[in-house]
């Protein structure tokens, strides 16, 4: 019996290769058949014998898949998934929570550099042939707060500590994690915003997140704060962040995820007031996006592929989709 694989991703030959490269005795006897794509206009006209589908965009032809057993998001996030409605909730959905906990992290640390540190300054300097010397500031010491310490904020605070930094954050529970100072319930952000050197939002969208930064919290912080988001561009509400930036209510922010979600994963167009904010570095929606993403993500979709040949439960399944029992996934990823 043949599985029908459809994977739509910018890098999707990639991913048809580590399935090869696993199971090439499944390809060469037709066990398996892949039907790698770029994008949605490369998908075959006929979906209706696809059994499973890896995507990072969603795929409108779901309800046409009359034999779909499972789906993989390449993301770490399920919340357009979930918006969308597209998917059956029978039908297990395999993300990888905290995937890009790596690249994110790594990218976020160096945000906090090039703000104290001014390489931005001196590189604009270098290209006007101006000598003058800037004084720095330094990491150590400063309190990091962290919102949503889930798999990409522990990684962050991994690496905060190493600079020496206070590192402080929310959970939806008080525990002992590995690198953070001191714990929040996700209800009482307020007082991590209010006591943060810089700010970091590390959560996923939710009815309690969506616009939780708005004009009055980002007064709550400290007029010599810095604001990062590489979480999503609707946790801010746009023209607030404006203000606090025009206003001098924060010292600056820097913003990797946007609210236009056409093309994904988000988008700025050019006439948009956020381009010529003081003090902002924006950035294309590209944290996570490194040349380990796809074998990260692709170990997951190769594993459940095995376990799914095999009639086992499938890992690293999202709460809330798919009826049978699923297994957590915790071995380390990167």
């Amino acid at each position: 019996m043949t599985t029908s694989i459809l994977i739509i991703q910018e890098e999707a030959a990639r991913y048809a290769a580590l399935i090869e490269e696993s199971f090439p005795r499944e390809i060469k006897d037709g066990t398996l058949k892949l039907y790698p794509c770029k994008d949605e206009s490369e998908i075959p006209e006929d979906v209706s014998q696809i059994n499973i589908v890896g995507t990072w965009p969603l795929v409108r032809q779901i309800p046409q898949m009359k034999d779909l057993k499972w789906v993989m998001t390449f993301s770490s996030g399920i919340d357009h998934w979930e918006k969308s409605g597209l998917l059956p909730r029978e039908i297990p959905l395999v993300h990888v929570p905290g995937g890009s906990g790596v690249p994110v992290a790594e990218f976020v640390m160096g945000l906090l550099l090039n703000h104290v540190k001014k390489y931005t300054e001196i590189w604009d300097n270098q290209k006007q042939i101006k000598f003058e010397r800037i004084q720095g500031r330094e990491l150590c010491g400063k309190t990091l707060g962290i919102i949503g310490l889930g798999g990409i904020g522990r990684e962050i605070a991994k690496r905060a500590k190493a600079f020496d930094m206070n590192v402080i954050g929310t959970e939806l529970q008080i525990m002992d994690i590995p690198h953070v100072d001191r714990v929040y319930l996700a209800g009482d952000f307020e007082e991590v915003l209010r006591a943060s050197d810089f700010v970091v939002l590390s959560c996923p969208e939710t009815r309690d997140t969506l616009n939780m930064m708005n004009i009055d919290r980002f007064r709550m912080m400290k007029p010599t704060a810095y604001f990062i988001n590489c979480a999503r561009g609707s946790l801010v509400v746009k023209e607030d962040l404006i203000k606090a930036l025009d206003e001098g209510c924060i010292a600056g922010a820097s913003i990797d995820v946007f609210w236009i979600k056409n093309p994904l994963p988000s988008y700025l167009p050019p006439d948009d007031p956020l381009w010529k904010a003081k003090n902002v570095f924006l950035s294309p929606h590209i944290s996570s996006w490194t040349d380990m993403y796809t074998i990260r993500f692709g170990e997951v979709f190769v594993e459940n592929i095995g376990r799914h040949l095999r009639g086992e439960p499938l890992i690293s399944v999202a709460p809330g989709f798919g009826l049978q029992a699923q297994v957590i996934y915790s071995r380390k990823i990167g």
